[in-house]
């Protein structure tokens, strides 16, 4: 097989399927750093709403001073939507596939990729957890294939997961590297696997907050704790943004592939079925955890009262703080003792990057360090025998603590740098 050495080149245009607001969004990413995008709609009739949508979408860019008026048209020109056919992608030197998070969706959406491009071109996924190897099995050349894992919403956010699989070449992962370098973003490689390490690790945080509702935790102090530390926005009202019905859908495609529990979002799960079967479906779809007026402020779901009563005795703010925090740095922690990750630093970038970790924290491998880790032990040992196993540390987290050095032998040096 040939491969392009030349994916970061400006003259290659480069393909996305899937026009929706994910697909939009990433081209509006690539087409800002002055590349074609050749954006495919797989169904016909969406393909002029989208590149009204997109244009609507820059046009706001501009009037909020994010760009100039002649930036904004150039973006614009660079996308070329149209519906998803074999010669619109014949000519791409790498195609991002960004569909539904539905395994069987993705895997026939690839497979008619891998038809339509030429044996060079690199065939990317977008998804937020679905195991890139899995994924892989679907395609005649799995080498070519690998995971860009682009944050929502993709023409601002910096971070992008790049997930190499059991069969992705070294070639393959280093054009998606020069890919989202070329672009601006910012890569962090990380193993695949489910979930990855930034749709894991904030899973971890969003669903403590859901747990901590059912137990009768008012959700606006849930919300004011994640506020207080530092978060622009709480947990819940997070839920709602990205969508209730997406995130109960990564619940639901996890146990349909067989994961373990861990990664089928136990805790949560069942508040987001009944949320769900409520009508109450995220923002975009009228409310969720909270109702959201045109104007005003927003302000809880009355019925959530009725399904989760509040329980008389409201913990203090410090007490939902800390335990947010270390439902989120317990898994990160996981994750880098699994190699997940490859290193504190990435996940301190990934944090604060695409989770919206506090950035005067350094992140959240950093926090961990600055709180001391013999005190996180201690604390995850306190809420493991109040609330689960899920925070309890491992033999791994007690000898980092003994060992009373921290993280420093998962930073990076400067030639890693």
């Amino acid at each position: 097989m040939t491969w392009s050495n030349s994916i970061a080149d400006r003259a290659n245009p480069l393909g996305i399927v899937g026009a929706g607001l994910m697909g939009g969004g990433i081209a509006q990413a690539i087409a800002a750093s002055g590349r074609q995008v050749v954006l495919c709609a797989r169904n016909a009739d969406r393909a002029s709403d989208t590149k009204a949508r997109i244009r609507t979408s820059v046009e706001r860019q501009v009037s909020r001073g994010r760009m100039s008026e002649d930036k904004g048209r150039r973006i614009v020109d660079l996308i070329a939507v149209s519906p998803f056919t074999p010669q619109e992608l014949s000519r791409c030197g790498l195609v991002i596939e960004s569909v539904a998070e539905d395994r069987p969706t993705k895997e026939d959406v690839l497979q008619q990729i891998e038809r339509a491009v030429t044996i060079d071109t690199v065939v990317a996924t977008n998804t937020s957890g679905l195991p890139v190897s899995g994924l892989a099995t679907a395609l005649r050349c799995p080498e070519r294939f690998l995971g860009l894992h682009f944050f929502s919403p993709a023409e601002r956010m910096p971070l992008v997961e790049v997930v190499r699989g059991e069969r992705t070449s070294g070639r393959a992962l280093r054009d998606g590297l020069a890919l989202v370098k070329a672009i601006g973003k910012v890569p962090i490689v990380v193993r695949d696997g489910p979930s990855f390490f930034a749709t894991r690790v904030f899973a971890a945080y969003l669903d403590e907050a859901v747990c901590m509702l059912q137990e009768g935790v008012e959700a606006e102090r849930i919300d004011m704790a994640a506020i207080a530390v530092g978060r622009a926005i709480g947990p819940l009202a997070t839920l709602d943004e990205t969508g209730i019905t997406l995130n109960l859908q990564q619940a639901k495609q996890a146990r349909a592939d067989g994961q373990q529990a861990r990664f089928c979002r136990p805790l949560a799960e069942p508040v987001l079925k009944v949320l769900a079967e409520s009508g109450r479906c995220g923002r975009g779809r009228g409310g969720g955890f909270y109702n959201w007026p045109a104007s005003g402020e927003r302000a809880p779901w009355a019925g959530l009262g009725s399904l989760y009563p509040r329980a008389d005795g409201q913990p203090d703010g410090r007490a939902v703080e800390l335990r947010l925090l270390a439902a989120e740095a317990r898994e990160a922690m996981r994750c880098l003792e699994e190699g997940t990750i490859s290193s504190a630093d990435d996940a301190d970038t990934a944090s604060v990057l695409g989770l919206g970790f506090p950035k005067s924290s350094g992140g959240i491998a950093s926090w961990v360090e600055t709180f001391g880790i013999s005190q996180f032990v201690e604390l995850c040992s306190r809420l493991a025998a109040a609330h689960g196993e899920r925070f309890a540390p491992s033999p791994w987290l007690h000898e980092l603590a003994r060992g009373g050095t921290g993280l420093s032998k998962y930073r990076k040096t400067e030639s890693e740098s």
